[in-house]
Formats: structure tokens, C-alpha cells, sequence
């Protein structure tokens, strides 16, 4: 029988833990010799695969800019564990350090933060500038053909603040580095220029949308990024799953 238990955004047992201000070297080399940190994120435990979970590459992300050292445990979304649905209702992200369980990917990433505070990701950008992206997008993909037209125009819109944003402050969300919104929405971006490309037709206009274009391309070169993209095909099946529903 489980006894451990997810520790929620209500119970705060993370704010007892002291920041670890080790220098990175020192930090990495000490922590190697200890049980690895576990990340249970959506993929194939067969092949070791890692597949499409933009809030499971969020915390995937915020782990390695902070240099965090991890395991990745895959879940196959068709065959979850009855382990999983005690722990965490059946939910990834999820994480287990040492005795200490976690569920949801806003707490992970803070939780991380306050534990390797260095390098920070702190974030101070408005929820207006992202907040309405993820739904507008999923608005549209799954728009019926009288709404198109509308959820197109919402979508766009919402594109249209960040493109703002990033072209006043970028070429990351953080300015020159990734902070917690770049963690957050480079997945989100990903997800909805893959899957509306494809189901919809939609491309990005490069000329309209300089600043998301740059942005686009320096994803595909951050090391970070590279060492957790699962690839376009694993977006457009997923996104293929929840259209045939």
C-alpha cells in the first residue's frame, strides 16, 4: 500500500527547503553520488522514448537550464500504472526526489526554483502577454467550420502579443536567456504552430511575425531544447488522438 503522498500547491511542505547554493560544478558532482531525481513524464517505457507532453517538457526544461540531474521515467499514457492514478491522479509531470513526491508542473518548476535558485528563471512577465495562447489554440484546431474564421482571427491575436513582446524584449521571453515563460510556452508554441500547420493549413508568416520566427529558430539550437524535443510526428499524433475523439 502507498503511504507516501503528492504533495499539493495546498500543502507548502516545499517552503521548508533550504536553497542549494553550491557552486554548479561542486552542486553537479555531489549530487551525481545521490538517487537521481526521477521525472515521470508521457513516452514509451519500451523503447525509452520521449513523447508529446508540453507540460512534461516545461519541467523538463526548467531541469536542464538549471543544470539538475535527472531521470526520466516514461509513461505510456495507454497502460498508466494504478501506482500513478494513487500518486497523482493519473497525471504527468511528476517528480520523486528522494521521499518527497510532486505533482503539477506550476509547483515543479517552483519547486526547483526555490531548491537551484541559480541560474534563476524567475519570470516577472504579465499573464496577459501569454495566458490566452494555449486556448485560443485549441480554439481553433478544434473549431467546427462555421467558427473557423472567428477562432483564426483569436488565435492570431493572441500570437500577436507575443510577437510584441519578443520583438520589445526579446529574443527570449527572459531577454537573453530562457526563464520560466520560455519554459512554459516553447512548448506551447511548438504544439500549436506543429499541430495547426498541419491540421489546418496554418503557417507562420514569417514577415508578420519576425520576432516568433527568431525565436522558433533559436529553440532548435538551444541545448536545452535539443535534449528534450520529442519532434513534430509525435505532436501530430498526439494532437491526431484527441481530433478522432
Amino acid at each position: 500500500m502507498l503511504t507516501a503522498k503528492v504533495v499539493t500547491a495546498s500543502s507548502g511542505r516545499f517552503a521548508a527547503f533550504k536553497p542549494n547554493v553550491t557552486s554548479r560544478p561542486a552542486r553537479l558532482a555531489s549530487v551525481r553520488t545521490m538517487a537521481s531525481l526521477k521525472v515521470y513524464v508521457k513516452g514509451d517505457p519500451a523503447t525509452n522514448t520521449l513523447l508529446d507532453c508540453p507540460f512534461c517538457q516545461r519541467v523538463l526544461l526548467t531541469a536542464e537550464v538549471k543544470h539538475i540531474p535527472y531521470t526520466k521515467e516514461y509513461i505510456d499514457f495507454d497502460h498508466k500504472p494504478e501506482w500513478l492514478q494513487e500518486r497523482s491522479g493519473g497525471k504527468v509531470p511528476l517528480i520523486n526526489d528522494g521521499d518527497f513526491w510532486l505533482a503539477d508542473s506550476d509547483e515543479i518548476v517552483k519547486y526547483f526554483e526555490q531548491k537551484y535558485p541559480e541560474p534563476s528563471m524567475a519570470s516577472h512577465i504579465s499573464a496577459d502577454v501569454t495566458s490566452g495562447f494555449f486556448g485560443a489554440f485549441r480554439g481553433l484546431l478544434f473549431a467546427k467550420p462555421e467558427e473557423a474564421a472567428e477562432k483564426k482571427q483569436a488565435f492570431v491575436a493572441e500570437l500577436g502579443k507575443i510577437e510584441a513582446y519578443l520583438a520589445a524584449h526579446g529574443p527570449y521571453f527572459g531577454g537573453d536567456h530562457m526563464d520560466a515563460t520560455d519554459a512554459s510556452m516553447a512548448p506551447k508554441m511548438y504544439h500549436a504552430l506543429t499541430a495547426l500547420g498541419h491540421f489546418k493549413g496554418l503557417k507562420l508568416d514569417e514577415e508578420k511575425f519576425p520576432a516568433v520566427s527568431k525565436y522558433r529558430a533559436l529553440l532548435q539550437e538551444n541545448p536545452a531544447w535539443k535534449a528534450t524535443d520529442y519532434g513534430q510526428e509525435a505532436v501530430i499524433k498526439g494532437w491526431a488522438k484527441h481530433l478522432q475523439q
